[in-house]
């Protein structure tokens, strides 16, 4: 793991080297066991979770494999009840370039966890390039993009 290079790096202060864990138990057993090699299957209850932990971690190939997981299930995920508010901003900016707009207005997201999110993301990276503008129909008001 990424994470921990910086502490292995120097050969002296193995014996001196203190690790806490501030994830649940099951969690940490599973990347314990992904970091061996035996790669468990991501669960949905489960996905939120391990892409936090593998994140902080660095662990970037479980991120990317985390994020493909919630993007596929996004709307099992979204109903269950957890805390989406720890994904950090870029977390939610690879998840929004993962999930189609089609797929963000059918979701149903009572309580907008991350729904809003998500098509703020949409949003930002679509009008980083200069040449996006966002333009109303003079007829029906409605909002698009040259593209």
């Amino acid at each position: 793991m990424k994470y921990f290079e910086k502490y292995l790096a120097d050969q002296k202060s193995l014996d001196e080297i203190d690790i806490s864990v501030h994830c649940d138990i099951q969690i940490f057993e599973w990347l314990m066991n992904y970091v061996h090699g035996f790669a468990p299957e991501l669960e949905i209850k489960s996905a939120v979770s391990i892409l936090i932990s593998s994140d902080f971690l660095q662990m970037e190939p479980l991120v990317t494999k985390a994020l493909d997981y919630i993007a596929e299930n996004l709307q099992e995920i979204i109903l269950l009840p957890i805390d989406m508010s720890c994904m950090n901003q870029q977390l939610v900016r690879q998840l929004a370039s993962l999930t189609d707009i089609h797929v963000l207005e059918t979701l149903n997201d009572r309580k907008d966890k991350l729904r809003s999110k998500l098509y703020m993301k949409k949003l930002e990276v679509a009008f980083e390039d200069r040449q996006q503008y966002l333009l109303r129909c003079v007829n029906c008001c409605t909002l698009f993009s040259k593209a």
